[in-house]
C-alpha cells in the first residue's frame, strides 16, 4: 500500500513536471517578436475587406489602449551600467541544425545569444535586432523574422527564396538599455516657428503640445488637430509665417550618451557561419493573385533577386521603359501625400519619363508641393508634403494643408484617381498618441473618400529604414509603422512594404535609398494601379 502511494506520488510529480516543461516550450513558441511586426489577430475596422467600413468619430481611450499594446516593449531593470548593456562585439549567433545544402522553400533558424561588454550572458530581452539573408553577388536579399524570448536569447527565421548562395547578416540596432533611453526622450523635441510683424521677425519653439505657458494655438477645423508655438513678445499669433527645421534635441547625460554612441548603434554581429547553399525547386507554380486592395501581407512580404523585388503578396510587374509607365498612367490623376521619401518617387518618375514635365520648373520643393503633367498621355502626378511636424528648411505655413483636408476636398466618382499616402519619419520623436490621432484622422478621411469614390485606388506606403541620427532611429520608426499597419488593417487599400524593401537590400540602409530601390517601389505602386 505504501509502495502504491509512493508510486502514485512519483507519477503525479512526473506529470506536473511534463506540464511545466510543455508550458515553457509553448510560451517560447508563441511569444510575439518585438523586432518584427505581426498583424493583429482581429481587424480594428472590419473582417470583410470587400466593403468600406464605417469611420469612428473619436480616438477613444479603449482603442488607444488596444493599439498601444501592439508596441509594448520589454522593460529593462533599473540601474544597468553601460558595461552591463548588450554589446555587438560579444553577442553571437549560431545556425540550428545546419545542412550541407538547402532547397528553395526551406526555412532556417538562427539563435542569437546576447552578451554584455564583459561577455556575460544577458538574462532579459528588449534588444532591437534587424536581420537579413542576402547575397551581394546575386543582388538578392530577404528579411528575417526576429523573436525575443525575453531571456537574453532571440531566434531568427529565414525563408529561402532564391537559388545560389546566401549569407546571414544580423545587426544590433539598439541594446535594450538604449531603447529604454530613446523611449523616455521621444516626447522632448521641438520645432521652430518663424513670425514676421511690422518689419520684425522672431523664431520660437513650436510643438504638438504647448511648449510654454504663453502660447499661440493653431487648430485645424477639419482634422481638429492643434499646433502650439510660444507667443513672441509684441507679435500677434497671426504673424506666424513659416515653419522651420532646427529640432531642439533633448539633452543626454554623459552616461546616456554611452548607450547611443555610434560604436554600439546599428552594428553588425560577427559570426563564423558559412555561406548557405540553396538548390532550385524541382517544380513549382506561381499561386500569387494579381495586385489589388485588401491583400494580406505575408512575412516576408517579398525579396530581392537580381536587383528586382519579387513580391510574395501579389504578382508585381516590371515597368522597364517610359512607355510602360505612360501606358499605365494614361488618363489618371496620382496624388502622393507624405514626406520626402515619397518625393523621391515623384522625382524618379519625372526623370524616367521624358514626356512627364514639371509644371513650374522654377518652383522649389520647399514650398511643399510638386506637380508634373504629361499632356501627350493625359495624366498628372502631384506630390504634397504632409502638415507639421516637419524637419525641413523654411516652409511657408499657409501652404501646408493637412492630408485629411486634401482628401476631403477631392470630389467623388473620379475615375482614374490614385492616392498614395505615407506618414512616418517626421513623427518619430513626438508622442505616440499624437501620431495615432493623425493616422486615424487620415484613415477616416480615406474611408469617406472611398464612400464617395469606390473605384479610387489607395496605396499606403510604410516607413523606410535607415535613420542615422542620435535619437531618431529605426526603433522609433518601427513603432509607428506597427501602429500604421494596424490602423489601416481591414480597409480596401494596398500596403506597400517599404520597410522590408529598404532593410534587406545589399546596399547600405538609407532613409532616402538609392535609385534602384526607388525604382522597385515605384514599380510596385504601378503594379497596384495597373495589375494586368
Amino acid at each position: 500500500m505504501v509502495r502504491s502511494k509512493s508510486f502514485h506520488r512519483a507519477l503525479c510529480l512526473w506529470l506536473l513536471f511534463i506540464l511545466i516543461i510543455t508550458g515553457i516550450i509553448f510560451q517560447l513558441l508563441t511569444i510575439r517578436s518585438p523586432g518584427k511586426w505581426h498583424p493583429p489577430p482581429v481587424s480594428y475596422l472590419s473582417s470583410n475587406t470587400s466593403r468600406v467600413p464605417k469611420t469612428s468619430s473619436n480616438l477613444d481611450q479603449e482603442e488607444i489602449h488596444r493599439l498601444i499594446k501592439l508596441i509594448q516593449w520589454p522593460e529593462v531593470p533599473s540601474g544597468v551600467d553601460f558595461m552591463s548593456s548588450t554589446s555587438p562585439n560579444t553577442t553571437f549567433y549560431v545556425l540550428l541544425h545546419p545542412q550541407e545544402v538547402y532547397h528553395i522553400g526551406d526555412r532556417i533558424t538562427v539563435v542569437i545569444f546576447a552578451r554584455d561588454h564583459y561577455s556575460r550572458p544577458k538574462t532579459y530581452g528588449g534588444d532591437y535586432f534587424l536581420a537579413k539573408l542576402h547575397s551581394p553577388k546575386l543582388k538578392a536579399g530577404v528579411t528575417g523574422s526576429v523573436t525575443d524570448h525575453r531571456n537574453g536569447s532571440y531566434s531568427v527565421m529565414f525563408l529561402l527564396l532564391w537559388p545560389g548562395d546566401a549569407e546571414v547578416h544580423i545587426s544590433l540596432v539598439h541594446s535594450s538599455e538604449a531603447v529604454s533611453i530613446i523611449s523616455r526622450k521621444r516626447d522632448k523635441f521641438y520645432l521652430n516657428g518663424h513670425f514676421i510683424h511690422d518689419g520684425n521677425s522672431a523664431t520660437v519653439a513650436c510643438n504638438v503640445q504647448p511648449p510654454g505657458p504663453d502660447v499661440c494655438t493653431y487648430r485645424d477645423i477639419q482634422s481638429r488637430e492643434e499646433w502650439f508655438c510660444n507667443r513672441p513678445k509684441g507679435f500677434p499669433c497671426s504673424a506666424y509665417q513659416e515653419h522651420l527645421t532646427g529640432v531642439n534635441h533633448p539633452t543626454l547625460s554623459a552616461s546616456e550618451q554611452q548607450f547611443l554612441q555610434r560604436a554600439v548603434t546599428d552594428q553588425m554581429i560577427s559570426s563564423t557561419l558559412r555561406k548557405i547553399i540553396i538548390l532550385p525547386q524541382t517544380s513549382g507554380t506561381d499561386e500569387r493573385s494579381v495586385c489589388g486592395p485588401g491583400l494580406s501581407i505575408p512575412d516576408p512580404s517579398g525579396y530581392y533577386y537580381q536587383d528586382l523585388w519579387q513580391s510574395r503578396v501579389c504578382r508585381n510587374r516590371r515597368f522597364t521603359s517610359p512607355s510602360d509607365v505612360t501606358s499605365c498612367l494614361k488618363g489618371k490623376v496620382v496624388y502622393l501625400f507624405g514626406d520626402s521619401t515619397l518625393r523621391q518617387w515623384w522625382l524618379y518618375l519625372e526623370k524616367f519619363v521624358p514626356s512627364l514635365q514639371k509644371a513650374a520648373p522654377n518652383v522649389s520643393y520647399a514650398l511643399g508641393s510638386l506637380l508634373a503633367t504629361d499632356a501627350e498621355h493625359g495624366y498628372l502626378v502631384k506630390w504634397r508634403v504632409h502638415q507639421k511636424p516637419l524637419s525641413m528648411i523654411h516652409t511657408s505655413e499657409p501652404k501646408l494643408p493637412y492630408i485629411v483636408s486634401e482628401l476631403d476636398n477631392i470630389g467623388g466618382a473620379d475615375d482614374g484617381l490614385v492616392i498614395v499616402i505615407n506618414s512616418n519619419a517626421h513623427f518619430v520623436s513626438f508622442p505616440v498618441k499624437f501620431y495615432l490621432q493623425r493616422i486615424r484622422n487620415i484613415r477616416n478621411a480615406v474611408v469617406r473618400l472611398l464612400k464617395r469614390s469606390p473605384q479610387t485606388k489607395v496605396i499606403i506606403k510604410s516607413g523606410n529604414t535607415g535613420f542615422r541620427y542620435e535619437i531618431a532611429s529605426d526603433w522609433l520608426s518601427f513603432q509607428l509603422d506597427t501602429l500604421m499597419r494596424a490602423v489601416f488593417s481591414g480597409l480596401p487599400v494596398a500596403l506597400l512594404d517599404a520597410w522590408q524593401m529598404t532593410s534587406c537590400h545589399y546596399l547600405p540602409k538609407d532613409l532616402h535609398p538609392q535609385e534602384i530601390i526607388i525604382k522597385n517601389m515605384v514599380d510596385s505602386m504601378l503594379s497596384y494601379i495597373c495589375p494586368e
